[in-house]
């Protein structure tokens, strides 16, 4: 399997980046972003996947070569070890909701006679957490090489998160909360996901009586990289929220390195030191580090897993 190609699906609400990975080398070419259309039925959404799944292969040289996988990171809640999908009430993908996506889209791709001919015989459709993913991909390729204990968070439309020890994803112990999920902490009167995401930070702009006139978290950190004194001020506030809120968990689990991913990631330089100052004024001293590509990193995790 180590020379045989595998589809790396990065699944989110909107849209979807998808691509073809050898040898732990991505295939330039094949990288693209596609619409989720996770608002259609199951069975249209299925065929997305499918059409993705064709295209892709179709930008792949190596016709000799087969298909040995697909992998996909999913959000959740999900059922990840039999591919059935839990999330519902969300507006996206509430149609797939208990059904077994996994062997949905095999069948769909079987009954295509131009891939079933691409597909190995050990061919398998894997699902894993996004952040679960991108962990490993750092662990393996990124900023988390050579380290013992590693959390790694993306912060995006919420927070992800997971929890490595000497590279492999630690979900059910004493020391990590349940799946390495951070998001359910609680803080205030919500949780660590309504906090540490876009809409943390557009609610802690609001607190500090920023006018924000339309601007969104990209549009903030430009005029903190200006030195516009209020939104540096908003980010280095953020990194120090981001330490109160994760501390107490992060304490336990004593990691080495906590790697920064996903969209807020883009401006990590701007709260990434209060955030690991944060940390050491709570007792826990550790190298609070930017990852250099999240959809790198995820893209060779999910090569990673599948080939495992």
């Amino acid at each position: 399997m180590n020379s045989s190609i595998i589809l790396a699906f990065d699944v989110g609400g909107t849209q979807i980046k998808a691509a073809a990975v050898c040898g732990g080398t991505i295939i330039g070419p094949s990288v693209a972003h596609y619409e989720s259309r996770a608002e259609l039925s199951a069975d249209e959404i299925i065929n997305n996947f499918a059409r993705i799944v064709r295209d892709v292969i179709s930008k792949v040289e190596q016709d000799n070569q087969r298909i040995s996988g697909i992998g996909m990171a999913f959000p959740g809640p999900f059922d990840y070890e039999n591919g059935i999908s839990l999330i519902r009430g969300l507006g996206k993908f509430d149609s797939l909701y208990r059904l077994p996506i996994g062997k949905m889209l095999e069948e769909a791709l079987h009954s295509d006679a131009t891939v079933q001919e691409r597909l190995a015989p050990e061919f398998r459709i894997t699902f894993e957490n996004d952040a679960s993913l991108f962990g490993l991909g750092e662990a393996v390729y990124g900023e988390a090489q050579g380290a013992d204990r590693v959390v790694c968070l993306t912060i995006g439309t919420g927070l992800g998160s997971c929890f490595l020890e000497h590279g492999r994803l630690v979900k059910q112990r004493s020391d990590v909360p349940e799946n390495g999920w951070l998001y359910e902490v609680p803080y205030r009167n919500g949780i660590a996901d309504d906090y540490i995401s876009k809409r943390g930070i557009i609610q802690l702009a609001l607190e500090l009586g920023m006018d924000l006139r339309g601007r969104d978290v990209r549009e903030l950190a430009n005029s903190a990289i200006s030195e516009e004194p209020g939104a540096r001020q908003l980010f280095e506030l953020f990194g120090q929220r981001m330490a109160l809120i994760l501390s107490p968990a992060l304490r336990v689990f004593v990691p080495d390195r906590i790697i920064l991913g996903g969209q807020i990631s883009n401006s990590g330089f701007l709260f990434a030191h209060t955030f690991q100052e944060g940390l050491a004024s709570q007792g826990l001293r550790t190298h609070v580090l930017i990852s250099q590509d999240t959809l790198t990193s995820t893209f060779k995790g999910i090569y990673d897993y599948v080939r495992g």
